[in-house]
């Protein structure tokens, strides 16, 4: 094969064996099997990017770029893009033989143009009047209305477990890609906090970390949510480790506790984590809160295991954080999400989630505190549920790091 950086030049992206995209789509027909469905239609777009990706290794060439992979519960797929100039790199990419083109709506397609050829793939895939799942994921109203439209057009009913259970459940090759994308993101947490200290700006650490990252095997992509990054929070007020602006030309000063929050993409995999930044020694108020933030998440790890939902865990990190008095400070989002296939897909780590963990599975455990008199703390680490507790990935330490 190729070098991988030399395919990623000339537009490929590094596929995974024939074998592991056979495991991904045979475990995406069985949950077919157990819905009743004889058939699915997976959306992809700048937004929700990932599953495309991860069952056809078709990457999105811009933000705009969508795509319809047509899954028949027995029978051959088929791809559809929204500009036919990209078909000829399209099939460069992806294990599919049968790629077309679809007049798409947002482009000012005709709509019986556009339901004439999403009748004709449904009829080829052999769903014509039969029924197909969707995941419940983004979909476009005038797409969505199209594809009930066609003619003999399948009935389409709403899987919520389909792309949930995909990213629950990851094969040892994911699993494996998942440890070496951990490993990109420790070498950019490390030089991150070895780029800081007092007159330095945002902009200068955040940089640092993303050569980095990048020197070690990241991507960086037009057509994704989520591409490999670095956000800074600095000088923030916020109850949360998100803000408008990853960085800014600030300078870093003295006595200023913050976090900053990366993700690293590798061949089409996440992880994402935070690390707590104190610039000169922090006060005994700045210690105390992070030991806060520390706590909680050796609680929530305590509290994961399989079978125990999104909220279970959620309510270890709370636990402590009340007895503490910052129970009205914690990370307004919520305190930790699944990840590795993609970011933030149930079960996430909330009040109200009711979905549960599955043992294989890849969890960020998130506890943030937001103090705007004393400054803010985030730990995020990416661990693996397993059956005697937990496995981190991250190597990086998790300790208050002092520059």
């Amino acid at each position: 094969m190729r070098d991988p950086q030399r395919r990623k030049a000339e537009g490929v992206p590094t596929p995974p064996p024939d074998e592991e995209f056979e495991r991904r789509i045979g475990r995406l027909r069985t949950a077919l099997d157990d819905s009743g469905a004889d058939g699915a239609v997976i959306y992809g777009a700048g937004p929700d990017p990932d599953p495309i990706r991860y069952l056809t290794g078709y990457v999105h060439v811009f933000a705009r770029a969508r795509s319809l992979l047509i899954l028949p519960r027995r029978g051959d797929p088929i791809l559809l893009l929204d500009r036919e100039w990209h078909r000829p790199e399209a099939e460069r990419m992806t294990w599919i033989d049968d790629v077309r083109a679809l007049p798409w709506p947002e482009a000012g397609a005709d709509q019986a143009a556009l339901r004439a050829r999403l009748g004709e793939a449904f009829a080829d895939a052999g769903l014509e009047g039969g029924t197909v799942a969707v995941p419940d994921l983004e979909f476009p109203a005038a797409l969505l209305g199209a594809l009930e439209g066609a003619e003999g057009a399948p009935t389409v009913s709403v899987l919520g477990s389909l792309w949930p259970g995909l990213v629950t459940d990851p094969t040892p090759y994911d699993a494996a890609r998942i440890e070496e994308t951990a490993a990109i993101a420790d070498a950019g947490l490390e030089a991150f906090v070895s780029a800081c200290r007092p007159g330095v700006s945002e902009r200068a650490a955040c940089f640092a970390a993303l050569e980095a990252m990048a020197e070690a095997g990241a991507e960086f992509l037009h057509g994704s949510a989520v591409s490999t990054h670095v956000d800074v929070g600095s000088f923030s007020r916020g109850r949360s480790n998100l803000q408008p602006y990853l960085h800014t030309e600030s300078e870093l000063e003295a006595g200023e506790l913050f976090w900053v929050d990366l993700i690293a993409c590798h061949d089409g995999y996440y992880v994402d984590c935070d690390r707590t930044v104190c610039v000169g020694e922090p006060s005994a108020e700045q210690r105390a809160l992070y030991e806060v933030c520390r706590e909680m998440y050796d609680a929530m790890l305590e509290a994961i295991a399989p079978g125990v939902t999104g909220a279970t865990v959620w309510r270890a990190g709370r636990e402590v954080a009340e007895r503490a008095g910052h129970g009205d400070r914690l990370n307004a989002i919520y305190l930790g999400h699944s990840t590795g296939i993609t970011i933030s897909s149930s079960p996430v780590v909330r009040a109200d989630e009711t979905a549960e963990l599955r043992a294989g599975q890849f969890l960020n455990v998130e506890p943030g505190i937001f103090h705007p008199e004393i400054g803010a703390a985030c730990i995020e680490n990416t661990v693996r549920v397993a059956e005697g507790g937990v496995e981190p990935i991250n190597g990086a330490s998790i300790d208050l790091r002092v520059v």
